[in-house]
């Protein structure tokens, strides 16, 4: 079997023995899976870790404030890894910044349209030109097979290293979610800077088969996003969830409703000021007794403090479990207005038997049931109705919720996710 990079061995603490026979992986995440709770990215990293390592040996690179030493003392899985190698992304100053940085900025970031081959502008906010140096120290050192990149950056920041063999994992199209929400604003001084930017974003991403060995994504209508090339190879590798072994607590309590995510995303923050100024009103006009817990990695959006202290919003920021909340809520809510990937979050709450509200954005790819698994609802006055109608029904939100769990246990567990990632490896290894 051919190897990416070839090399020895080094002395670190942070290192395991290679077993024999078994080829090495490169991990490149985008995250750390560390500290607790975890987000939607960091689980998906986790667990495809976790699956990967039962047919292949694997060193984690990836990008984190967080220390090498810190990660392979505190994370459950570091003892399993071949080596752990960390750097944080590199830091621009606010004129840099491709998209709202300087206006010569995001003029030169729209001409690379204009450049073959060139990558896109937004990789520079979270390129690291010291994990580059890192990760190729460790080609340098340790025999690495092949690489999993977690983003098309992270692919890139191992294709500059020196690795060639790399499968890259396309949670979202970005480009195409630029589009969308370029497309939809109204004019404004940059709208045409932006459009170049996203189209650019976009052209790249249709064409990651031309780049990278093989490509997979996160539900099947996503192979439409990217161009064919003959000999390339595309998998799809969804979200999984693991099923809390508590899901079936009858101490749910009556009108309270939760929202899950991490609330330093925008699209996060974009969700909730939607439906706390916009959809929350209308549901106490009905359900004065409504409540909202809301729970996420912080810190937080620059409004949401202000906006999560009014009257009947409880705020959790960074829980140490969501098991708790979520037993404790009656409705779960995924107002999301734009957004890709799928939502782990949405299968977490009905994995936790709770009923969810959704809007077609959070529920894109999951092929759930409308009314029978979840209730999909994308005007303010749909999405209060489904709220009020399965607040005031506790017996329809609970037959929904056995209904979601039922249907998130049958497709979305993460045992059948990792196996088509070892078949997207295998495939990878055997490709000359």
């Amino acid at each position: 079997m051919e190897a990416a990079v070839k090399g020895g061995t080094l002395d670190s603490k942070t290192e395991v023995a290679r077993r024999p026979g078994r080829p090495v992986i490169a991990y490149f995440a985008d995250v750390a899976p560390y500290p607790r709770p975890l987000y939607g990215g960091q689980i998906r990293v986790e667990r495809l870790i976790r699956e990967l390592l039962r047919e292949f040996d694997v060193a984690l690179i990836c990008q984190s404030s967080v220390s090498e030493d810190e990660l392979a003392s505190n994370w459950e899985l570091a003892a399993r890894l071949t080596r752990i190698v960390t750097a944080p992304r590199r830091r621009l100053s606010e004129d840099s910044y491709p998209e709202w940085g300087s206006l010569a900025a995001s003029a030169r970031a729209a001409l690379r349209i204009a450049i073959p081959g060139a990558r896109p502008a937004s990789h520079d906010a979270v390129w690291s030109d010291e994990l580059v140096a890192k990760a190729r120290q460790l080609f340098a050192e340790v025999q690495i097979d092949a690489v999993w990149a977690s983003r098309t950056w992270m692919a890139e920041i191992a294709r500059q290293a020196g690795a060639r063999r790399i499968h890259v994992d396309v949670d979202d199209f970005e480009g195409r979610l630029m589009r969308e929400r370029v497309s939809r604003n109204a004019f404004y001084r940059r709208k045409a800077l932006h459009w170049l930017q996203a189209a650019h974003l976009d052209r790249y991403e249709r064409h990651l088969t031309r780049r990278f060995r093989s490509v997979s994504v996160c539900k099947p209508d996503d192979i439409a996003c990217l161009a064919r090339r003959r000999g390339s190879s595309v998998y799809v590798v969804p979200n999984g969830i693991d099923l809390p072994s508590d899901a079936g607590v009858e101490d749910r309590r009556s009108f309270r409703m939760i929202f899950v995510g991490a609330l330093w995303y925008e699209p996060n923050a974009e969700a909730l000021r939607w439906f706390v100024n916009d959809v929350l009103p209308r549901i106490r006009d009905v359900v004065p007794e409504a409540s909202l817990i809301v729970a996420g990695r912080g810190p937080l959006s620059e409004d949401l403090p202000d906006l999560l202290s009014r009257p009947g919003i409880e705020l959790h920021e960074s829980p140490a479990t969501l098991d708790e909340l979520y037993a404790r809520a009656s409705l779960s809510v995924a107002p999301l207005l734009t957004g890709g990937g799928t939502s782990i979050k949405v299968l977490e709450s009905l994995a936790h038997r709770v009923a969810t509200v959704a809007t077609p954005v959070a529920v894109r790819g999951l092929g759930l049931e409308p009314g029978r698994h979840i209730a999909v609802a994308a005007s303010t006055a749909a999405f209060a109705n489904a709220c009020v109608e399965l607040l005031r029904m506790p017996q329809a939100a609970h037959e929904m919720g056995v209904a979601g769990r039922m249907e998130v246990a049958r497709r979305f567990n993460w045992e059948a996710t990792g196996s088509a990632a070892r078949d997207a490896v295998r495939s990878l290894l055997r490709d000359s």
